[in-house]
């Protein structure tokens, strides 16, 4: 896929000959100032890649640019050539981003980003105690040299590799992983995406990127202390540009960028005392009346020369994909679900899952063959989606074990799990919600064996998508989904994840009868034609009826039944406990 087209280069071509010409023809301050505003972006922009891309708030991104100065500095006066410096600090700080990762991704939502904030402070108080290597609050003077034409050239170069770098995420598959985890990391982990490398890298790139502005502009500055790099009133701008303009949009660290780099200028020479509040307020409003920046404005994009600033990154994506790959045919299931292995597809011994007192399933054993549809049945309470939870990771049983064609689970990640082929859907439904529904089923084509190019899983993604017939909403968000819709879409993205085994969790509820035996069609269908186990949690019994091969029946997490459906329905205590009312229903 390529990163940058022909109509995006007759653009990019003449703004670089523009920059380039500014210390030429322009002034001392026009390039102090535009280099001000080329580090800005370079700072706002890998910034977005951590909150806007994955969605984890890193307050506390300003620190990478405080470790790449003083690092290029330290390396600088210790007679250090300057390109040698330069990768100093480059991968130094990109192993600090690295190993910092570890906790901080223990943590999520605000916990995160107050935790990254914190370290703000703590690294200006670390450089200024550390006066013998940092030299305290005096700060360390750099060689006195001329240097700002070759530090701004230095500049455009590194701004136009972020903004490559930019493309580069959005349209590969470590895009989509980043995207998903902003979604639903657990959902995401249930499709195949293996989160913990995702996120560590992300924020090893984006402290790499933050440490080589801090370089240039400490090289170009001649000085840095403490405060000027680590000092909250300043850490706090780049993210204020990148949220003002549009977070998680091409364009938006770019606007937001060069309009509040210009406001800012006019405040520091007009309202010297006032201008830090002035700043504050503009991004107040901005929150209050335009959420999700300004180039989400509804009244942005009825102009048509501004409309493709305010494009999602999937509207790109997408876009080039489908000019480039062909359109999907067939189901591409049939060598994902055949199996050689002989035995059973599900082991399920003595399984048990307490909440501290509460036993939500009680020793439960239970074996599934392949090829087998098994209906799992019982009261609101009964056990049944935790049982699913423990079989896919998504809880860890408190005791007994599960196997999956003789493999042991107990040690396997979510993600581990759904590569060897257990595909599930969700009671409520969960799908990545400003995704396309094209997206979403291209997230598990992505993953897994045989796994697929962005391109080519976004082409095929349209034959599960017609399959559940959801062909009018492809491209369509998934959030603007009915409840019904989100559904099918759950289950074109379940079996995108090519399974052996699928869990397939009350999808029937609230459709039209019609519509519940198109599903049972799908289900017999995928069984079928590609060979695929079932297990169906379903409270309309009469479409379980229709499809099951047996039933098994829990109570209070305990299992009460297990045989054909004949057998079942004649069981006395099945009958007192949960079949009354639904066999009345299939009469």
């Amino acid at each position: 896929m390529k990163i940058i087209h022909g109509n995006q280069l007759l653009i990019a071509v003449p703004v670089i000959l523009i920059l380039a010409a500014v210390p030429i023809f322009g002034s001392v301050y026009a390039v102090s100032f535009l280099f001000s505003v080329l580090i800005f972006y370079i700072l706002a922009a890998s910034w977005d890649w951590v909150a806007g891309e994955m969605g984890y708030i890193n307050l506390g991104h300003y620190v990478f640019y405080g470790v790449g100065a003083y690092l290029f500095s330290l390396s600088l006066v210790s007679g250090i050539p300057i390109w040698l410096s330069i990768l100093i600090a480059l991968v130094v700080t990109g192993v600090v981003g690295l190993l910092i990762a570890f906790p901080l991704f223990r943590l999520r939502g605000d916990y995160f980003a107050f935790a990254t904030l914190a370290l703000l402070p703590l690294f200006e108080l670390i450089a200024s105690n550390l006066t013998s290597i940092t030299n305290g609050v005096d700060g360390i003077i750099l060689p006195a040299a001329n240097i700002l034409t070759r530090a701004y050239y230095l500049a455009v170069v590194l701004c136009a590799v972020t903004f490559l770098t930019t493309l580069w995420l959005t349209k590969r598959r470590f895009g989509y992983e980043l995207r998903s985890i902003r979604n639903d990391e657990s959902m995401a982990e249930m499709v195949g995406v293996r989160i913990t490398p995702v996120k560590v890298l992300v924020l090893g790139l984006s402290a790499s990127f933050a440490a080589l502005a801090g370089a240039i502009q400490a090289w170009q500055l001649n000085y840095i202390d403490p405060r000027t790099v680590f000092g909250l009133d300043i850490a706090l701008v780049p993210i204020a540009m990148a949220l003002f303009g549009g977070s998680g949009l091409r364009w938006g660290p770019v606007v937001g960028v060069v309009i509040l780099a210009f406001i800012q200028q006019w405040l520091l020479i007009n309202l010297q005392f006032l201008h830090v509040a002035v700043f504050g307020l503009i991004i107040l409003l901005i929150g209050r009346f335009m959420p999700g920046g300004l180039l989400r404005a509804t009244w942005l994009k009825r102009i048509p020369a501004l409309n493709p600033l305010t494009r999602e990154h999937h509207e790109f994506v997408v876009q080039d994909a489908l000019i480039a790959a062909p359109a999907g045919a067939k189901l591409p299931l049939v060598r994902a679900a055949a199996s050689d292995k002989a035995g059973p597809v599900l082991e399920c011994r003595n399984v048990r899952m307490e909440f501290g007192g509460n036993i939500a399933v009680n020793d439960v054993s239970l074996v599934v063959q392949p090829g087998e549809i098994v209906g799992l049945i019982g009261p609101n309470g009964s056990g049944k989606t935790t049982l699913f939870n423990c079989i896919s990771r998504v809880l860890t049983p408190t005791a007994g074990t599960i196997r999956l064609d003789g493999r042991g689970l107990a040690a396997l990640r979510r993600d581990e799990i759904a590569q060897l082929g257990v595909g599930r859907t969700n009671q409520i439904p969960r799908p990545f919600g400003d995704l396309t529904v094209r997206e979403n089923v291209a997230v598990p084509l992505m993953h897994g064996k045989g796994c697929l190019e962005p391109r080519e899983a976004l082409s095929r993604a349209a034959s599960f998508i017609s399959y559940v017939g959801l062909a009018n909403r492809i491209d369509d968000r998934a959030d603007a989904l009915s409840l019904q819709e989100k559904k099918a879409l759950e289950f074109a993205r379940a079996i995108a994840t090519r399974p052996r085994l699928l869990l397939v969790d009350e999808v029937a509820s609230g459709l039209t009868p019609v519509e519940i035996d198109r599903f049972v069609e799908h289900i017999r269908g995928i069984r079928d034609d590609f060979g695929i186990t079932v297990i169906w949690v379903e409270h309309i019994f009469s479409a379980l009826a229709k499809v099951v091969d047996r039933v098994v029946v829990l109570e209070q997490g305990t299992l009460i039944a297990d045989g054909p459906l004949e057998s079942v329905i004649q069981d006395q205590r099945v009958l007192d406990t949960y079949l009354g009312s639904a066999l009345r229903e299939v009469a």
